[in-house]
C-alpha cells in the first residue's frame, strides 16, 4: 500500500513543481521561453 502512495505522490510533487515554476516565473520568461514551456506541458499531457 505504502508503493501506491508513492507512486501517485511522485508525479503529483513534480506537476506541482513545475507549475510553480511557470506561475512565479510568469512575469520574468521571455514570451517564446513561455510558449515552448506550455507546448511541451500539453504534449507529455497528451
Amino acid at each position: 500500500m505504502n508503493a501506491i502512495w508513492i507512486a501517485l505522490l511522485v508525479p503529483l510533487a513534480g506537476t506541482a513543481a513545475g507549475a510553480a515554476f511557470v506561475f512565479f516565473l510568469r512575469d520574468q520568461m521571455p514570451a517564446l521561453v513561455q510558449k515552448i514551456l506550455l507546448g511541451f506541458a500539453s504534449g507529455v499531457m497528451g
